[in-house]
């Protein structure tokens, strides 16, 4: 069976660096991307799963990311976590509740994280 890949795109490195240590110690493997163009350039070049998704990028909202995302790729609707510190804009609770995306309020814990991923493999 092939491992689930996990696109993550987060700007703060030691934070990026930990969540690809766990999605590996939970069977998956990952990439970092630290902001939008790096993910959509690594995207053109692998095959992602699932896509974690900081809210709060370099060069463009995460949300922007995501609907960029999904517009040139339909199937991955759904197929993110997004993070932040910050509280979710309406905009956000919309692509939750109609594409059934997930989110992760930092700082989290690591069974929080450990949970949602589980239930993706």
């Amino acid at each position: 069976m092939e491992l689930k890949n996990f696109l993550i795109i987060e700007d703060e490195s030691d934070l990026s660096a930990i969540i690809l240590n766990m999605i590996e110690v939970f069977g998956a493997k990952g990439q970092i991307a630290e902001n939008a163009e790096k993910a959509i350039k690594t995207m053109q070049q692998n095959k992602f799963d699932y896509f974690i998704i900081d809210l709060t990028l370099p060069d463009k909202t995460g949300l922007q990311l995501y609907k960029d995302i999904v517009e040139h790729n339909p199937d991955f609707r759904g197929k993110a976590i997004f993070t932040s510190g910050l509280n979710v804009s309406d905009e956000l609770k919309r692509v939750l509740v109609d594409d059934g995306a997930m989110f992760l309020a930092k700082p989290f814990t690591i069974e929080k994280f450990q949970n949602l991923i589980k239930n993706l493999l």
